[in-house]
């Protein structure tokens, strides 16, 4: 059987709404590629986030990718992804999952057995004073946690 070959003409692009006619030399699909300023390009390569220098079990990693840094937690040790590399920033004691507020510069997590802040100024991490919590959100600007005070174990 031949292979099939169909040619696109440029100029087409993908077809403007799943109601257009076949067989007019739009695409159907686009798998690799996005529609940016009217032109299809290339999706952004992602490099991959190299976790080989510390050992994690299930259910880490957790990685949250925030909008200043990416912090990656394991049950006890606290990372900042700097430069393609993880560096330890906290040990701390195990608990839950993390959950994390990010005030750019400042961050504040815990896991349920303690709870973390990153200075904004000094950039240290420390044990905190804060509540410990299960949950963490920010809620138009004001800090929301769920189970103040409650140690999960």
């Amino acid at each position: 059987m031949p292979s099939f070959t169909k040619t696109i003409k440029p100029g087409k692009g993908l077809r403007p709404s799943k109601r257009s006619p076949r067989n007019k030399d739009y695409l159907v699909t686009c798998a690799g590629m996005v529609g940016r300023d009217g032109v299809l390009q290339a999706i952004d390569e992602l490099t991959r986030m190299d976790t080989s220098a510390a050992s994690f079990t299930f259910p880490y990693p957790q990685v949250f990718v925030l909008n200043r840094m990416t912090l990656v937690f394991s049950g006890t040790v606290v990372y900042e992804w700097e430069s393609f590399a993880l560096v330890e920033k906290l040990t701390v004691t195990e608990g839950g999952t993390w959950s994390v507020l990010d005030g750019h510069e400042y961050i504040y997590a815990s896991n349920g057995m303690v709870s973390i802040e990153r200075n904004p100024d000094s950039k240290v991490w420390a044990l905190s004073d804060q509540p410990i919590a299960s949950a963490i959100c920010n809620f138009n600007g004001q800090c929301i946690i769920g189970s103040p005070g409650v140690e999960i174990t």
